[in-house]
């Protein structure tokens, strides 16, 4: 049903007017072909938007990316530079610990323990960063005061080299740990008893050097120790090897440190080859790994 009419008038006159009537029906096609037409605008600007949105997003994330790797490669670079200074410094203790003959000097402490990477860095990558370059800043400082502490004390060691070379620091034979420094118990009356050295096992004959630079001053049998022989390295320092079964060396004789001076044997008191070690220091036997330069396995290093 018409609900009205529209007259389309030109501006010359020799075009023809023309009638629109509209109905109900039109009116409403039209308001929909219009909200169709503004709904479809809409949501193509909508789109654009979020296709610049997410490349904007896209960018900033690719940039963040980007700073990190080059954050990431910098610290990347400093931890291999501290790793290989630590490596100086395991390098050097080593040689201050050949030099020191037998101090049993121990710097593992004075190296951080704690791992900066061992928490996940989690969604703040950035403070973990920053986090983890304060850490490597305090480890850089650390090792270079450690390289120069390591410096100082070689150069005072090396000063005492003398010294140093009459401490008994090797181990005396090639062998076995079977009997530690203290109480045990006693293999032929089964009562415990105070031992006052250690017993390394080996095959008779296998040789016995002197741990320390110093002069025989004893060689003969004694008891229960069998056939033995006495080293005095310093005013202080003596060492005994009992069980011998030869001596080679003889008492006045001058000995440096890994020269030949005994062989192992089953002589005195023993139930097997072994060689019974002591250090004493003043006359009284003490603990002689006290005085080892561990280096190797646990059972014997030469």
């Amino acid at each position: 049903m018409p609900i009205g009419t529209i007259h389309w008038l030109p501006h010359r006159s020799s075009k023809t007017s023309k009638r629109f009537i509209l109905t109900a029906v039109r009116l409403r096609l039209s308001i929909l072909i219009i909200a169709l037409f503004l709904t479809g605008t809409a949501a193509l600007f909508f789109h654009i938007g979020g296709i610049n949105q997410r490349e904007q997003f896209s960018d900033n994330r690719q940039n963040e990316t980007i700073v990190l790797h080059g954050e990431l490669y910098q610290l990347s670079e400093r931890v291999m530079n501290l790793r290989l200074q630590l490596e100086e410094i395991s390098t050097r203790e080593k040689q201050v610990l050949v030099a020191g003959a037998g101090l049993n000097l121990d710097f593992s402490q004075l190296i951080p323990q704690t791992d900066p990477m061992s928490e996940p860095p989690g969604d703040n990558m950035f403070r973990y960063i920053d986090d983890l370059e304060m850490e490597l800043m305090l480890m850089e400082r650390l090792a270079s005061a450690e390289l120069m502490a390591y410096d100082s004390l070689a150069a005072f060691l090396m000063g005492k080299d003398s010294e140093l070379a009459r401490i008994p620091s090797i181990w005396p034979v090639d062998g076995i740990f079977v009997s530690d420094f203290g109480p045990r118990i006693d293999p032929f009356t089964g009562a415990v008893r105070i031992h006052k050295g250690i017993d390394l096992a080996c095959i008779s004959g296998t040789p016995i050097y002197a741990p320390a630079d110093g002069v025989i001053v004893f060689v003969g049998w004694t008891g229960g120790w069998g056939l033995n022989i006495v080293v005095r390295h310093s005013d202080r320092i003596s060492t005994r090897y009992a069980h011998c079964s030869a001596a080679c060396t003889v008492v006045g004789q001058e000995v440096n440190r890994g020269d030949l001076i005994a062989r192992v044997g089953s002589t005195g008191r023993s139930i097997a080859p072994h060689v019974h070690y002591e250090v004493l220091i003043n006359g009284v036997q003490v603990d002689p790994e006290d005085y080892i330069l561990r280096e190797g396995s646990d059972s014997a290093v030469f």
